[in-house]
């Protein structure tokens, strides 16, 4: 797949995540693998998700280093990075700020897994400490849980979520998955 058409996919996702609300204003990225590089493309720092375009996006090594695009890097670009280090299976990384994912996070140490579908689909999805936005810390946290290859998505405290997959597609389907998991885990505890 060109990467031309890679941009495109990933402009579409990125509305798609908005349209379902998992993501609002400019925060949250998504990032996808360039087949044949050690390369990825990514959101740039400070474009929406809702009115993305393809100029919103640039080229990185797996090192930061910015091969192509004119916008700035995302701030979060070493998580994305030392996902695709330590998961070959992942091409596409989506990192959005769900409500009710994010409510969950604040109290649980992992996504209460009350469904048979999400059982199946997502099995185990911890929750990770507080960190500061961008930093080595939150990237070692991040990529420490992604060594697991069973995992395919994690809660934030604070922060939202970061669900994994081999396509666009798998990885949005997981964050849909994630945030309705959250918000049925989240109405079964009304009386």
């Amino acid at each position: 797949m060109s990467v031309e058409q890679l941009k495109k996919d990933l402009v579409e996702i990125s509305r798609r995540c908005y349209d379902r609300h998992l993501i609002c204003a400019t925060g949250g990225n998504i990032s996808c693998r360039v087949p044949g590089e050690d390369a990825i493309l990514i959101k740039s720092s400070g474009s929406a998700f809702s009115d993305m375009t393809e100029e919103d996006v640039v080229k990185v090594d797996l090192d930061g280093n910015l091969l192509e695009g004119t916008k700035t890097l995302s701030k979060e670009w070493k998580f994305h990075a030392g996902i695709y280090k330590v998961r070959s299976d992942v091409n596409v990384v989506i990192h959005v700020h769900p409500p009710y994912a994010t409510a969950i996070a604040a109290n649980h140490e992992e996504l209460p897994l009350i469904t048979n579908h999400a059982k199946g689909y997502l099995k185990h999805v911890p929750t990770i400490d507080i960190a500061s936005s961008g930093s080595d810390k939150l990237a070692n946290y991040v990529i420490e849980e992604y060594k697991n290859p069973e995992i395919v998505a994690i809660l934030m405290k604070e922060h939202g979520i970061i669900s994994v997959g081999e396509s666009f597609s798998k990885a949005f389907y997981l964050a849909e998955m994630v945030e309705d998991t959250a918000k049925i885990a989240l109405f079964s505890k009304l009386k």
